[in-house]
């Protein structure tokens, strides 16, 4: 490889960290934190900064100096959720059980150490769950993240477990891997992941994966929704709805739940 190449192609790589960087942020990430997020110097984050902005894969709120994924960007991620089929084939399910409780519905996929939102129906009501598509949910703290770790196999499961820093987000998180662990084993008899106010105060959501052919986790379907409107009783129900909704889009899919899932232990 050419000199020129090289450095091209270093260049390429910076430019996919900044993007990855500002993907994962709400409400975007300024120079600085950008910089600390990709380990490169502000000088070179505001250079290839100029250049994604100028081909609108970032934009920039000149109030906030804050930067966030731009329309060439998010184009990307639409065509990405396009090329899975399973995200068309799973939404009147979703549209179904939204319609039965009343809740956000969400479809998240694994996305190296965290929770990825794909694909979404909202609720109706005015006071309701939503998390913005392209989003990230910790797997330790969120109904989604907690079906997908159990939804793995062991091995894959404890080598992630082991990368979770454990970041308390509220006082109902997991904070060590021996109590997520606990929960495991409960979900996997169960079949389904309550999030009780462990990644959002206020919020609550409740999740299950759905399987492919070779019993691997495609992703989750979880539904979502303010506490005061889940008492223990609604929120056990909804509990049996997603949990029968995935297994309807693993039969849809062609998909097998694995050996230690529920009653295939």
């Amino acid at each position: 490889m050419s000199e020129d190449a090289g450095g091209q192609s270093k260049t390429l790589v910076r430019g996919l960290s900044i993007l990855n960087a500002c993907s994962g942020s709400r409400s975007g990430l300024t120079l600085v934190e950008i910089a600390e997020a990709t380990d490169l110097a502000p000088s070179t984050v505001h250079r290839l900064l100029a250049t994604l902005e100028a081909l609108s894969f970032l934009s920039v709120n000149s109030e906030t100096g804050r930067w966030r994924i731009g329309v060439a960007g998010f184009r990307m991620g639409n065509a990405f959720v396009r090329s899975r089929d399973y995200v068309a084939q799973l939404r009147p399910l979703m549209i179904e059980l939204s319609d039965q409780t009343g809740e956000t519905v969400n479809l998240a996929i694994l996305s190296g150490h965290k929770a990825l939102f794909v694909s979404q129906i909202e609720s109706a009501n005015m006071m309701r769950m939503v998390a913005p598509l392209g989003s990230l949910s910790p797997l330790h703290a969120s109904g989604a993240g907690k079906a997908l770790l159990a939804a793995l196999g062991q091995e894959e499961r404890s080598v992630l477990m082991e990368q979770i820093t454990y970041e308390a987000l509220t006082d109902k998180t997991h904070r060590s891997q021996a109590s997520l662990d606990a929960e495991i084993q409960t979900i996997i008899a169960e079949g389904r992941s309550y999030d009780r106010q462990e990644h959002v105060d206020g919020m609550q959501c409740v999740a299950a994966p759905v399987f492919n052919e070779l019993g691997s986790p495609i992703c989750t379907l979880s539904i979502s929704g303010p506490s005061v409107r889940m008492s223990d009783a609604v929120f056990i129900d909804h509990g049996d709805a997603v949990a029968q909704t995935a297994h309807m889009a693993t039969q849809l899919l062609g998909g097998i739940p694995p050996n230690h899932w529920m009653s295939n232990d």
